[in-house]
């Protein structure tokens, strides 16, 4: 390190001496001694950077930041070339929350020393951090480009390529990781994770498990091994890793939802909101626990105690918006709608970004009868999120409930319904003989007891994860010529730029969630819509008999009709009979649902939604 000095200079020797003696005292333990030293050596050479340098590591070590902070730029100021003084600037700058000044401080350690890998590690977690991925890689791969055994860096590097769809590269990082230090945690865990999405449980499993081999006490990968255990049908497997996560991190909310989610499903009632009442035990009420669990309850229409939950949550965090949404949403429900509204226009006027608000205001105001002010709302919304399918959905009721003409040309269920019916594919002699196929590969699928919490169908169970991503080959047939159909509904679609659904039209096109449902008697799928798709979806797998009542039409699929009971007019404006080996496709903002049926017999079906383009970087649909 610069002292400014000849190396064999008496002042360079006594700093050199001093220096060393107050690392012995550090490594004995009396850093305070340390400290006292390094600060007699600094009177006598108040520029000599490596005394600055260690002073500002023994004052960062007793919590001393700003100090600490001040120290180093004193030791840059005074040896402005050397990287290292800049590396531990940056150091501490990120310690102190000044991203900007950290990535400053990076970018001159490399500019003094281009192969400094550590300063190039360092500055790729800034830029991460910061949404920053291609220059965060350019800089990892900086790293690993002077320094070819990082693993850190062959890590970090992983995760974005994985996160940008490049899982089978990421997994080649990782391993080479491993090959260097078979116990880097972060290694282990994000290989787990890559593998998830990639649909290879078994290997995924075997990579979470060596993570916590090496660290047990990992809530996340617990959490992440739960993940993998539910999408393999291990359920009970799965409860115990959500519940091992939330006793590690009780305010880990991701692993609460998930635990009492999969309770209800397996009819495990008397676990299902047992994990948050434990956690409040612990660490007391937090906004964000309160919120979640509140969340829940709502699902389950249990309005009041939700909303006493939710005023909870309010009363610690007054100034979170979202707490104010979901709150809102309970008062609706209880048709309490001048708060509930009040509510959402205060958060939108806080927060106009956020398209949340505006659906939940859109929302209010049809329930409120106040449909023209719907309409305002929607458009301010449409105009952050041009294809949200919510909005699009409440503008169609807004545009019923007002007689607005623009209803034709949005919701026309006469040219916007396809209705197809499937050949079967090559291997099978007739439709029959396919379905019946495909049931029995399904039927293996449909392991839970009771409906998932946040979906609109009853009386029945709903395959979890992305089904056509599943291996069988019944499966992967229907997806095939499912595929085909979906491209000749695409193709007769006309162009019309300026249409929500006709204006996303592209050749290219994929799907964004696929899942079976299977209704027993009594079931039903509720009013609702899409949020996440483009073109939605029915196949009819295996049916009961009683669809055949043209009169009663049990099981019927219907159109128009929405969930919010907003008297005559919300009522279905076109049904169709289900028929096996028929595919129904529909934009995803289309009210849709079905009528319950009574019989001995299920009802089975595969859904899905399709995005224009790729659907690699979306968030997964997972039915509604």
């Amino acid at each position: 390190m610069t002292l400014g000095l000849p190396p064999d200079s008496a002042s360079t020797q006594r700093i050199a001496a001093g220096l060393q003696a107050a690392e012995r005292l550090r490594r004995a333990g009396r850093a305070a001694e340390a400290e006292a030293g390094c600060r007699q050596l600094l009177a006598a050479h108040p520029n000599a950077a490596p005394v600055l340098n260690f002073l500002a590591l023994l004052v960062r070590d007793r919590g001393q930041l700003d100090e600490a902070r001040a120290l180093l730029e004193r030791a840059v100021s005074a040896a402005p070339n050397d990287a290292l003084l800049h590396n531990n600037l940056g150091n501490l700058r990120l310690r102190l929350g000044d991203a900007k000044g950290a990535e400053a401080a990076y970018r001159n350690a490399v500019a003094h020393r281009p192969d400094y890998a550590d300063a190039h590690y360092n500055l790729g977690i800034v830029l991460k951090a910061a949404g920053r991925s291609a220059e965060a890689a350019d800089a990892f791969r900086q790293a690993l480009q002077h320094r070819p055994q990082y693993p850190e860096a062959m890590v970090q590097l992983g995760t974005l390529l994985s996160e940008s769809g490049s899982k089978e590269q990421s997994l080649a990082l990782y391993d080479s990781a491993l090959a260097i230090n078979r116990a880097y945690f972060d290694a282990h865990y994000y290989r787990g994770i890559a593998l998830t999405a990639l649909e290879r449980m078994d290997d995924a499993i075997a990579s979470l498990r060596s993570a916590l081999s090496v660290n047990p006490n990992s809530a996340e990968a617990h959490y992440a091994l739960g993940n993998c255990y539910e999408r393999s049908q291990r359920e009970s497997e799965a409860l115990e890793e959500f519940d091992k996560a939330v006793e590690l991190a009780p305010a880990l909310v991701e692993a609460h939802s998930r635990l009492n989610a999969l309770a209800w499903q397996m009819g495990r009632s008397d676990l299902t909101h047992q994990s948050y009442a434990r956690a409040r035990a612990r660490i007391g009420d937090t906004p964000d626990l309160l919120l979640a669990e509140a969340d829940q309850r709502l699902r389950q229409n249990e309005l009041e105690h939700s909303e006493r939950l939710l005023r909870r949550a309010r009363e610690i965090a007054p100034q979170r918006n979202d707490i104010s949404n979901v709150l809102a949403r309970a008062l609706v429900m209880q048709h309490k709608f001048d708060e509930g509204i009040a509510l959402l226009e205060d958060a939108a006027r806080l927060e106009p970004k956020i398209v949340h608000h505006h659906r939940g205001l859109a929302n209010a105001l049809l329930q409120a009868g106040r449909a023209k002010e719907a309409i305002a709302i929607v458009e301010q919304g449409l105009a952050l999120a041009p294809h949200d399918q919510l909005l699009l959905a409440f503008e169609l009721l807004a545009f019923r409930e007002t007689g607005d003409s623009r209803l034709a040309r949005l919701g026309d269920q006469e040219k916007l319904v396809g209705v197809y019916e499937l050949a079967p594919p090559p291997g099978y002699a007739d439709i029959a003989t396919f379905n019946r196929a495909l049931a029995e590969e399904l039927a293996a699928l449909h392991t839970r007891n009771v409906e998932p919490l946040d979906q609109t169908l009853r009386n029945g169970t709903q395959t979890p994860g992305h089904l056509f991503e599943r291996p069988g080959r019944a499966v992967e047939a229907i997806r095939e010529r499912i595929r085909e159909a979906v491209g000749d509904y695409v193709g007769r679609l006309p162009n019309d730029p300026g249409h929500p659904l006709f204006g996303r039209k592209r050749e290219a096109f994929d799907f964004s969630g696929s899942w079976s449902c299977r209704l027993r008697s009594s079931g039903y799928h509720s009013n609702h819509v899409h949020p996440q798709g483009w073109i939605s979806s029915a196949y009819y797998v295996a049916l009961p008999e009683e669809i055949e009542d043209a009169q009663a039409r049990q099981g019927w699929l219907k159109f128009g009709e929405s969930n919010l009971a907003l008297g005559e007019r919300d009522r279905p404006e076109r049904v169709e009979k289900p028929a096996v080996g028929k595919l129904v496709l529909f934009p995803s903002y289309f009210w849709h649902g079905t009528v319950p049926f009574a019989s001995d017999d299920v009802r089975l079906t595969i859904a899905f939604d399709v995005v224009p383009g790729s659907a690699k970087n979306m968030p997964r649909s997972s039915g509604y």
